[in-house]
């Protein structure tokens, strides 16, 4: 019998046993090790090389306030994909030119690090219908193509995303691969922020003077009398307060309408020209006539459909020509082609030339 206090012989029976135990241990640990690495790698093979997310919402919002959101990039700071999630501790850089193709944004947060940093620019923009953007999330190194489509459905609009990542490196895919799942919900969130968003300013919202906005025009018929100036000002006042004064008394007396009746008065302008310093524009009232009037003076014409841009008129009479050079600025910075159809409607015409005069002014753009 073998006495365990006392010092066992290396070739002992018993010695040889346990280092044979032993050494079959470990030889199973590694042959365990080895297959989770086989086993990884051939996991790594199975799992995509990327990632495609199919994303659809309808909102109430017209098609021109929804496409605002997206495209510009002060208003997708407030609501995009992580970065809307901590508003606090997220810094967020704008860069030029802030609306539309080449805007970007980056944002950085310390402290959540599912936020992180990132970098979102917009690649392709077609006013109302299309976006192609690019987005990039630093610490997870994954770079994400999302093709955004606009389509105006009554009165609202259906947005469809489609997000799909470049292929991961070999090594990466599975870190990747989980961190890009969570993009779905992480997307779908967004979405519904905006969704929260455009809720509460959908009652009228009033653009500040210098503000452009997107609208489906419906196209309009204006009983209208023509009239050419110079561009002064107070000239095409005066031309335009006698035109529609004529034309007021024309739907009362002769077509029996009722003052209250009548809608916003509209100036219609054909020529613009800024070399010789003159206008040609038609001032009337929207009507839904089917016979032209007697009268030589007044002219049925058309405005047609379309899509166009609009800004706020908000001033003195004197500066009636600001809100069609807001439009013409704008145009130029975003790339915006402008049709020949340009005009304003008017809350009131007013009374004196030292009144302050309100309403919007229009451009029809190419799409």
């Amino acid at each position: 019998m073998v006495n365990y206090g006392d010092k066992i012989p290396l070739h002992h029976p018993d010695k040889l046993f346990v280092l044979f135990c032993m050494k079959k241990i470990v030889n199973i640990f590694l042959i365990l090790i080895f297959l989770l690495i086989i086993s990884g790698c051939v996991i790594l093979i199975f799992l995509p090389k990327n990632i495609e997310i199919h994303i659809s919402r309808d909102f109430d919002n017209p098609i021109s306030e929804v496409f605002l959101e997206f495209n510009d990039m002060e208003n997708y700071g407030t609501w995009g994909i992580l970065i809307g999630e901590d508003s606090i501790n997220t810094r967020i850089n704008y860069f030029s030119p802030y609306k539309g193709e080449g805007s970007s944004l980056t944002w950085k947060n310390k402290k959540d690090d599912n936020i992180g940093e990132g970098e979102y620019k917009i690649l392709k923009s077609k006013i109302n219908q299309y976006i192609q953007s690019q987005i990039i999330f630093v610490e997870a190194r994954i770079v994400c193509m999302e093709d955004i489509y606009f389509k105006s459905e009554g009165g609202g609009t259906r947005v469809s995303i489609r997000l799909k990542t470049e292929d991961f490196s070999y090594f990466n895919r599975i870190f990747a691969y989980l961190y890009a799942r969570k993009l779905e919900e992480n997307l779908e969130n967004s979405l519904q922020k905006l969704t929260d968003i455009l809720s509460k300013d959908n009652s009228n919202k009033e653009l500040a003077v210098g503000d452009i906005e997107y609208t489906d025009f419906q196209g309009v018929q204006l009983l209208a009398i023509k009239n050419e100036t110079s561009m002064n000002t107070a000239e095409i006042y005066k031309s335009m307060y006698r035109s529609l004064h004529d034309i007021t008394k024309y739907l009362t007396d002769s077509l029996r309408y009722i003052p209250t009746d009548i809608k916003n008065p509209v100036a219609y302008y054909t020529t613009f020209d800024t070399i010789n310093k003159t206008v040609v524009f038609y001032s009337g009232y929207p009507v839904k006539l089917d016979v032209l009037p007697s009268n030589t003076d007044i002219k049925l014409i058309s405005i047609p459909q379309g899509k166009a841009i609009f800004t706020p008129i908000n001033g003195k009479t004197e500066d009636l020509f600001d809100s069609r050079f807001a439009l013409d600025r704008y145009s130029k910075e975003n790339g915006v082609k402008l049709k020949q159809q340009y005009w304003e409607e008017y809350q009131d015409y007013p009374l004196s030339f030292d009144d302050e005069i309100k309403g919007r002014a229009y451009y029809l753009i190419i799409e």
